[in-house]
């Protein structure tokens, strides 16, 4: 069995502190053991450097824990019994190396567990060291509270702030001894740009998981603590719900607690202790965008939060159905089984196709040319919209019908929605109280803040609307103009952004299904398709549409009627069978057939034989 070793454990705390201070440490230890008579060759230096005390999960602590269990380590001497552990384990961890057979040296205290009593000695040292370190704690945590309060920095500013000196002598302050100089917090311009460009891109549809990886494509830098490349979703969601853009800096909502182990986690303060402040020069969302991205957040999370009953990892909906992937992504569905069409690829070649088919749930096997399918909608559309067709001109006299019985019930509805403002106007104050009381540890809380401002939102909009539809006579457009503004918006819409707007914003569903001759397994594509007129009129007018209209509080109910589009159509063979069928069974022979239909024999056989089901290799058998 090999000699059991000396062990001089050596710790500083932080990459702040001199590097030396290990050096120094089992300098003045070897000398105390040298006096003790121990072998310089049995004695080893274990380091844990840049490590804080109050956690054990340290590597040369580990390590030195592991040697006692094996019955390695005959002593272990330290500087200072800080210097093993800041927390409350000091004392187990003597204990234990005394019941191995092991001895406890710490020479710059004098405790040495060979002479009585050090056991009382090593626990008061416990109890100090722990109270230095939670002293410490509140000492940070009161200078940190006094700069917040008279609006400098406490380090708290994130992504499109910087902290900059107040003092203009404070490069003289940083080189001499004493307070160093104070700071201040400012908005940085150039994160500040893209804070506003992520509200933007937000507020006009795109998800948060697409601005992440944007950011990451553009390479956006993330700011001076950021310590990984790229961005993450929850990077940009922390952006979009931080009241701080909006000048609403609200400090010291949790504190730092530790267990046993010295692991750490952040719990909520109790109420009153944190430190609200409203700093507008701090501004860098306006209002309007704000909302507008609480409210899209509140209905993101009633689509894919956790509901009532439901386990946290439960069934969510599909990403793809909120933010297509193509221009008929979530429209397109079979019309054998429902199912949503998905796109494919086959080298340059685009198609959608039944998810089932593969599965053997459905028989519609036929793929949808995604080209040919979107071109010739797109085409179709824009015929349809440039016509103004007479449903359409019923639709937009209904919503005429539907704007002026609204503005018949405005006062009504203009006081009940008042009157809920103000409800939701209390609650969501007294949210952000128990929010800022209890932190982030109340979910419950902030989903329920997310859904009173998505709510609010809702009720101001409203508002508003009631502002522009009177009880008064209602002007209203005439039909002609509305009928010029949607055919040049159908034209501008597939033109600049490709058929992908048009599509979505005029289609109301489309369902293709194969039409497939008798005898045959593939044929074309059939598209049946209702047209969004609704959704189309909002689009084409626009702001320009009279606020009467504008603020229509729906839309008619009738889907309008339903249209086919095929993407293909029946070769001559497919057309001509069921006549020559018939031709057949009354008799005529195959070469006035042949003159008849002007196919040559061979084709005007397969066709016959194809539709009746018949067998046989030529005419002469049939």
């Amino acid at each position: 069995m090999s000699r059991q070793k000396i062990v001089i454990y050596c710790r500083y705390s932080s990459d702040m502190q001199r590097a030396d201070s290990c050096a120094d440490q089992e300098r003045a230890v070897r000398a105390v053991l040298m006096r003790h008579g121990y072998a310089a060759d049995d004695i080893i230096v274990i380091k844990d450097e840049a490590e804080s005390g109050t956690k054990t999960a340290r590597e040369g602590f580990q390590l030195l824990r592991a040697m006692i269990a094996r019955g390695e380590v005959a002593a272990v001497a330290v500087d200072d019994q800080s210097r093993l552990a800041r927390d409350n384990n000091s004392f187990a961890f003597i204990q234990d190396l005394v019941f191995a057979g092991g001895r406890f040296l710490s020479t710059g205290e004098g405790i040495d567990t060979d002479v009585s009593g050090w056991e009382l000695k090593v626990q008061v040292l416990q109890l100090h060291h722990g109270q230095t370190v939670r002293d410490l704690q509140h000492r940070v945590r009161r200078g940190q509270e006094g700069r917040v309060r008279a609006d400098g920095s406490a380090g708290d500013f994130p992504y499109g702030y910087e902290s900059f000196y107040l003092d203009p002598d404070w490069a003289a302050q940083l080189a001499r001894r004493g307070p160093k100089p104070k700071k201040g917090v400012r908005v940085c311009e150039v994160e500040a740009g893209w804070v506003l460009q992520v509200f933007a891109w937000f507020v006009a549809g795109y998800s948060i998981g697409w601005i992440a990886r944007e950011l990451t494509r553009l390479g956006v830098p993330k700011g001076g603590r950021a310590t990984t490349p790229g961005w993450h979703p929850q990077q940009v969601h922390r952006i979009l719900t931080n009241a701080k853009y909006v000048g609403h800096w609200v400090w010291g909502m949790t504190t730092t607690v530790r267990d046993s182990g010295g692991r750490k986690k952040q719990a909520a303060v109790p109420r009153g202790q944190e430190v609200t402040r409203d700093r507008p020069d701090l501004r860098i969302v306006e209002q309007g965008v704000w909302d507008r991205a609480a409210t899209r957040l509140a209905e993101l999370g009633a689509t894919f939060g956790t509901k009532d009953g439901q386990k946290r990892r439960g069934p969510k909906p599909n990403p793809a159905d909120i933010y297509p992937r193509s221009p008929l992504g979530g429209i397109l569905t079979c019309g054998a089984c429902g199912a949503k069409l998905w796109l494919h690829h086959s080298n340059a070649r685009r198609y959608y196709a039944c998810p089932g088919a593969k599965k053997g749930l459905c028989g519609m096997t036929t793929q949808v040319p995604a080209d040919r399918a979107e071109g010739a909608l797109t085409a179709y559309l824009l015929d349809l919209l440039r016509g103004w067709p007479d449903w359409m001109g019923v639709l937009f006299r209904l919503t005429c019908d539907a704007v002026r019985a609204a503005a018949d019930r405005v006062p009504a509805e203009r006081e009940r929605d008042a009157r809920r403002a103000d409800d939701l106007d209390r609650q969501i104050r007294n949210l952000v109280d128990a929010l800022a009381a209890g932190g982030l540890s109340s979910p419950a809380v902030a989903a329920r803040l997310r859904e009173a401002e998505g709510e609010k939102a809702e009720v101001e909009r409203r508002l508003a609307g009631y502002a522009a539809v009177g009880s008064a006579a209602v002007a209203l457009p005439d039909e002609a103009w509305v009928a010029a503004r949607l055919g040049e918006w159908a034209a501008r819409a597939a033109s600049a952004a490709g058929p992908e707007s048009l599509l979505r914003l005029a289609l109301a569903s489309a369902a293709a299904e194969p039409v497939i001759a008798a005898g045959k397994k593939r044929g074309f594509v059939r598209l049946r398709v209702r047209v969004n007129a609704w959704g189309a009129l909002a689009a084409a007018a626009g702001d320009s549409l009279p606020a009467t209209v504008r603020h229509a509080p729906a839309a008619p109910a009738d889907p309008g009627p339903e249209f086919s589009l095929d993407l293909g159509e029946p070769t001559a063979m497919d057309r001509w069978a069921p006549a020559i069928a018939e031709w057949r069974a009354a008799g005529v022979t195959w070469e006035e057939i042949v003159r008849r239909t002007g196919m040559d024999l061979n084709r005007v056989f397969v066709a016959w034989k194809r539709y009746t089901g018949a067998s046989g290799d030529g005419p002469q058998a049939a």
